[in-house]
């Protein structure tokens, strides 16, 4: 039996129509009820659901101080994903997005992937184009950039527990963080190993050894 927190549901809120009806259709093939406001051909005709009902990503379009005003609401809301939809290539904006916790992605991205990014939200991931992440790694935090990319004690223990394939579930629990704290920590972790996901940390961590 189907049940509300089984349903994937996306709603989108904003961006031009002929996009939104292309994502709407490559969503739908995916598995997933659509939702946009204004409504778009492709979305299901129904009411925008309040952020955190159900299993519910949000995205929007970050125009505006109003817009990353409505993406931290949406967090605050416990949404299952948050997207950012930003307009610029700026890094600040990545980073903006990253600190809130959220998935952010350029508006000029293929309907393929801003699907990929609108699925990693979904799982408390984001990914990021490989050259902003590099941008973020040198930027976070010192002038120094071997110190601020290098990994914590904190971030190599959730990165071994990532190569033994423990779950974000099981992390959180042994560290006592909650799953959202979890995330973030990898996030990070990911970030300073200049990779998008769990799947390119393991292969960079494989490759160059990095857990001795």
């Amino acid at each position: 039996m189907t049940t509300v927190s089984d349903v994937k549901t996306v709603s989108i809120g904003g961006g031009p129509t002929p996009y939104r009806e292309a994502l709407a259709a490559r969503l739908d093939a995916r598995g997933w009820h659509v939702v946009a406001d204004p409504p778009v051909d492709g979305a299901a005709d129904a009411v925008m659901p309040e952020p955190g009902q159900g299993s519910t990503v949000v995205v929007h379009y970050c125009d505006s101080e109003e817009a990353w005003a409505a993406v931290s609401a949406s967090v605050d809301a416990g949404a299952l994903g948050v997207v950012a939809v930003i307009l610029t290539l700026d890094p600040a904006l990545y980073r903006r997005a990253i600190a809130m916790g959220v998935g952010v992605v350029h508006h000029d991205t293929s309907t393929e992937i801003m699907a990929h990014v609108i699925e990693s939200a979904g799982h408390g991931e984001a990914l990021l184009p490989m050259h902003v992440a590099r941008h973020l790694a040198r930027e976070s935090g010192t002038p120094d950039v071997d110190e601020s990319t290098a990994l914590n004690e904190l971030e190599t223990e959730l990165l071994r527990g990532v190569v033994e394939g423990e779950t974000i579930v099981f992390l959180a629990e042994r560290f006592h963080f909650s799953e959202r704290t979890t995330r973030r920590r990898l996030q990070s972790a990911y970030l300073k190993l200049g990779v998008d996901d769990r799947t390119g940390a393991i292969r960079a961590i494989e490759r160059d050894g990095l857990l001795g």
